[in-house]
């Protein structure tokens, strides 16, 4: 898998998760990072970081992206 084709989520306590850009797109929120005009470091950097949502969770949502990839 290509760098451009993986997006890094980073949790509040800095652990990273490297997904593939399609299931990062799951999130309405997040693919308006990714792709909003303007020069934006998510969109130049593929990285979002998540102040406040742990490892725990953030573990948890990255898992959904996958499972409704998979089912939808």
């Amino acid at each position: 898998m290509k760098k451009e084709d993986t997006v890094k989520l980073i949790s509040a306590e800095g652990f990273e998760f490297v997904i593939s850009k399609e299931a990062a797109m799951v999130s309405q929120t997040i693919r308006n990072m990714l792709t909003s005009p303007g020069g934006f470091a998510e969109t130049e950097h593929g990285e979002v970081t998540f102040p406040e949502i742990s490892t725990t969770i953030l573990e948890k949502i990255c898992q959904y992206f996958y499972w409704s990839l998979q089912y939808s």
